[in-house]
């Protein structure tokens, strides 16, 4: 009966210990993870939110890329368009939280993928995006790429990923 509570004992003990290792020292996925949630928290915005409120949030936005950062995306509406910079991330952020409502987006089907370089890592998702407090939402499927800096993973390149609907074109006849 000893040998059994100690083995249960022994178990308890190293489950505690695994447990605390991981919240104390999460992996890069779940970092990254949490760095994601985080920042279509800080892209998202109601109504009720002042213009001071949406231009810290902007700034706050551009702390997560690297400063030589580059976004290049396609959307309908406004085509395609590529951002270079941290400061322009931001700028053309606050711009465009200035000219809408409000602003929901989620991040879905988020796949992480450390590269070979511990330092960097690739990571596709879905992102949905909800605009002017429409019940209806675009979908936009990204690809990042992360880049470990003095400890902290920031994001260093987005770029639409080409659907398949979106990578047809039609033929002339």
């Amino acid at each position: 009966m000893r040998i059994i509570f100690r083995l249960v004992l022994l178990a308890a003990v190293a489950g505690l210990g695994y447990w605390l290792w991981t919240v104390f020292f999460p992996s890069p996925e779940k970092v990254i993870r949490a760095r994601l949630t985080e920042l279509a928290r800080t892209a998202s915005f109601g109504s009720g939110d002042s213009p001071i409120a949406r231009g810290l949030k902007a700034q706050r936005l551009a702390n997560h890329f690297t400063p030589d950062a580059q976004l290049s995306f396609e959307a309908p509406g406004i085509g395609s368009r590529t951002l270079t910079g941290a400061e322009e991330i931001r700028q053309t952020a606050a711009a465009g939280f200035h000219s809408l409502s409000s602003l929901r987006i989620k991040f879905l089907d988020v796949t992480v993928q450390l590269d070979a370089d511990p330092r960097t890592a690739e990571v596709r998702l879905t992102a949905e995006i909800r605009a002017d407090g429409s019940e209806d939402y675009g979908v936009q499927e990204l690809l990042f790429k992360f880049q470990r800096v003095d400890g902290k993973w920031l994001i260093n390149r987005v770029e639409t990923v080409r659907t398949l609907s979106r990578a047809a074109t039609p033929r002339p006849s």
